[in-house]
C-alpha cells in the first residue's frame, strides 16, 4: 500500500444563493448556506474531480490526516490516495459534509441569521432535492464542470441515485455501494424508532435543546439511537463471533455496590452491552440530535419512483457508467435491493456493472473489508488500455468466427476479460461478462467491460430475455452443477450461444488412462483430480446427444487440437477422438 494524501485541512465556502435564499421543496427557505469540505489530490481539472457522498453519520474527512493529528484518520482512508481506488495520482477528490448536518455545512446546530441564535427547531424540512442541489452549487463555485465520477455508500449512495437520476449529464460514472434506490421497510422501521428515542427524551425539548445552555440536549435518546443503528451496521454472524454470551471481564470481583446499581438499572456484565454502551458514548461526542433527526428522516422520503413513477422511468434517465456493490449480510441495503437497480438500468439498455462481495461483517464492510472493494471500484475507474495480442487472437480463432460484427455479446465465465478484449478489438463488439471469482472480475471490468458477478448455477436473472446477439459460455459448461440449467440461460438472455469445453473423450485422455491409470494433466485440463474446478466429464457425443433432448439446434461445431494425431484423426472424420476442446455454435430448434 502507498503512501497516504498526507495532511488535509477543512475548508468552509459561502454559497451564492438565488435573491432571497434557497427555497427548499417543502416550501422552507435557507438565507444562507455554508458548506464545510475537503478536498486532495491532483488539481483540479476539467474532467478529473471525484465527489464522494459521506454516509449517515459520516462527514468530509474521507481520506488524510487532520491538522494537528499524527496518524491518517479518514473514514475510507485505504480507498484514497496514490495508487489506491480513488488514484490521487489522477484524481481530485471532494467531500463535503451534507446540508442539515452537525460537522461544518449549514444544520441545526447554525446560527440562525434571522435571530442570531441556533436554528433548532426552526431549522426547515428537506429533502434529498435540496441536499443535491447544495451539493451542485458548491461543486459549481468550486469550478467542476463535469464529475468524473460520483461516489456514495449506504446514506450517500441514495444520494447518488438522486443525483444520477435528476442531473444525469453531470457525471461520466457512478458507484452505488451498499446502498439501494430507497429504503426497504425494515430500514424505515428502525429508522423511524431512532427517531422516536431522540424525540421522547424530555431533554429534546422539541429541538430547543441548545438555548438552554446546560449542554444536556436528549443524550440518553441519542444514545439509544445509535446502539439501535449500530447493531444493523454489523451481520448476525460477526456479532455471534465477537461476543456470543461472553461477559465482561470485572463481571466476577464487582463489588455488592455496584451490582446492585446495575441491577436496579436493569444492566447486565455482556460484553455485547459493553460494546454498544462505548459505541453511543463515542457517538455523542461528535454528533446532534436535531441533526440526526433531519438527515434519518430525509433518507426515509427519498423515492425515485414518487417523482417518475416507476424505477424503469427513472434509471431511463441516467446517463453514466454505473457500478453497483452490494455485501453478503447487509440487513439495512440487501443484495436484492442492489440488484433491482442492476436489472431496471439493464431494461434500459444502460451500462451497468455489478458485484456481489461476500464479506461476512455486514453493512458496515465497505467501510471495514476494503481489499476487494478497492480492486473493484479501482478497476471500474481506471478502465486501462489494452492491447490484443496476435496469439490472444489465434487462440480464440473459432470463436471470432462465430460471432458477427458489431453484434452484442456476454461471455458467461469472462475470466480477466481477454476474450472480451479480443472480440472489441477484431470485430467492434459489445461485449458484457460474468464472472464470481473477484480477482478475475478486477481485471475484466478494468479492461472497460461491464461485468456481473453471478453464481451461474442460480441462474442470470438480471438479465432481460433476449438482450444479447450471442452469449459465449467460454470453458464454464463441465465447472457448474447444472450445465442444462446453463445453456438454458444462456439461450434464454440470446439469441444464439457459443459453447466450448475441453472433451474428455480426447485420444490423449484415452491413453493416459489406459496407460498410466491416472487422470491426465496437460495444458488443456491443467488440474489434479483434487484440485479441479471441472466436475462434469464432457465429450462432443454427450453434448450433442444432450442438446438433442433439450431442444437445441447445433449450427455450427469446430474442432481444435494442437497435435498432429489429434489433427489427423479430426481430418479422418473422427472428431471426437481427436478434439482436445470443442467450439459450438447452438440456437434453440426452431417449431
Amino acid at each position: 500500500m502507498t503512501d497516504g494524501v498526507g495532511v488535509v485541512e477543512l475548508k468552509k465556502m459561502k454559497l451564492n444563493l438565488p435573491d432571497g435564499g434557497l427555497k427548499l421543496a417543502y416550501g422552507g427557505v435557507l438565507k444562507e448556506i455554508e458548506v464545510a469540505y475537503e478536498e486532495c489530490g491532483a488539481p483540479l481539472g476539467d474532467s478529473n474531480a471525484i465527489y464522494i457522498c459521506h454516509a449517515l453519520t459520516g462527514d468530509a474527512h474521507v481520506a488524510g490526516i487532520k491538522p494537528g493529528e499524527e496518524k491518517p484518520s479518514g473514514w475510507w482512508e485505504e480507498m484514497v490516495g496514490p495508487g489506491r481506488a480513488f488514484d490521487t495520482n489522477k484524481y481530485h477528490i471532494i467531500c463535503s459534509n451534507v446540508l442539515g448536518g452537525c460537522t461544518g455545512t449549514t444544520g441545526p446546530m447554525s446560527i440562525n441569521p434571522d435571530t442570531g441564535k441556533p436554528y433548532g427547531s426552526s431549522f426547515p424540512q428537506y429533502t434529498f432535492d435540496d441536499a443535491v442541489d447544495v451539493f451542485r452549487m458548491f461543486l459549481k463555485q468550486l469550478g467542476v464542470k463535469k464529475l468524473a465520477a460520483l461516489v456514495g455508500g449506504s446514506y450517500g449512495g441514495l444520494q447518488v441515485v438522486n443525483w444520477m437520476t435528476r442531473f444525469p449529464d453531470d457525471m461520466e460514472k457512478a458507484c452505488l455501494i451498499a446502498t439501494s434506490a430507497s429504503l426497504n421497510t425494515q430500514a424505515i422501521a428502525l429508522s423511524v424508532m431512532s427517531r422516536n428515542s431522540i424525540t421522547d427524551d424530555p431533554n429534546w425539548k422539541g429541538g430547543d435543546y441548545y438555548l438552554e445552555g446546560d449542554g444536556k440536549g436528549p443524550k440518553a435518546g441519542l444514545a439509544a439511537a445509535r446502539q439501535l443503528a449500530h447493531i444493523t451496521y454489523l451481520s448476525r454472524e460477526l456479532l455471534q463471533q465477537k461476543f456470543g454470551r461472553k461477559l465482561q471481564d470485572n463481571f466476577v470481583n464487582a463489588p455488592a455496590e455496584e451490582r446492585a446499581a446495575r441491577d436496579r438499572l436493569f444492566k447486565t456484565y455482556f460484553q455485547i452491552e459493553s460494546y454498544l454502551d462505548y459505541q453511543a458514548m463515542k457517538f455523542l461526542r461528535r454528533f446532534d440530535a436535531n441533526s440526526y433527526l433531519h438527515i434519518t428522516r430525509s433518507m426515509d422520503l427519498s423515492d425515485p419512483c414518487d417523482r417518475y413513477g416507476s424505477l424503469d422511468a427513472a434509471f431511463a434517465r441516467v446517463n453514466s457508467k454505473v457500478l453497483v456493490v452490494s455485501y453478503e449480510n447487509d440487513i439495512l441495503f440487501p443484495w436484492w435491493q442492489s440488484k433491482e437497480i442492476v436489472a431496471s438500468l439493464l431494461r434500459n439498455k444502460k451500462s451497468v456493472s455489478y458485484c456481489h462481495l461476500e464479506s461476512g461483517t455486514g453493512h458496515d464492510s465497505f467501510l471495514t473489508d476494503i481489499e476487494h472493494l478497492s480492486k473493484v471500484v479501482g478497476g471500474f475507474l481506471s478502465e486501462r488500455p489494452v492491447k490484443v495480442m496476435k496469439w490472444q487472437e489465434r487462440l480464440h480463432r473459432n470463436v471470432l468466427a462465430m460471432v458477427k460484427e458489431g453484434s452484442r455479446v456476454i461471455d458467461i465465465g469472462c475470466g480477466d476479460g481477454t476474450l472480451l478484449d479480443v472480440l472489441r478489438d477484431r470485430k467492434g463488439v459489445k461485449g458484457d461478462g460474468v464472472e464470481i471469482d473477484v480477482d478475475r472480475y478486477e481485471e475484466a471490468i478494468a479492461d472497460g467491460h461491464d461485468v456481473f458477478w453471478e453464481d451461474v448455477d442460480e441462474g442470470l436473472t438480471l438479465v432481460p430475455d433476449g438482450y444479447y446477439d450471442t452469449a459465449i459460455v467460454s470453458d464454464t459448461l463441465q465447472e457448474v452443477r447444472n450445465p442444462r440449467g446453463l445453456l438454458s440461460e444462456a439461450l434464454r438472455i440470446a439469441n444464439e450461444a457459443i459453447v466450448s469445453f475441453p472433451n474428455f473423450a480426447a485420444y490423449r485422455i484415452r491413453l493416459t488412462l489406459a496407460l498410466t491409470g491416472r487422470l491426465p494433466v496437460s495444458k488443456q485440463l491443467p488440474f489434479q483430480w483434487y484440485d479441479t474446478p471441472n466436475i462434469h466429464c464432457i465429450t462432443l457425443k454427450d453434448f450433442k446427444s444432450l442438446c438433442d433432448k433439450e431442444g437445441i439446434e447445433i449450427l455450427e461445431v469446430k474442432a481444435e487440437s494442437r497435435h498432429l494425431i489429434g489433427k489427423i484423426l479430426m481430418f479422418l472424420g473422427f472428431k471426437n477422438l481427436g478434439a482436445s476442446r470443442i467450439v459450438a455454435r447452438i440456437r434453440r430448434r426452431r417449431q
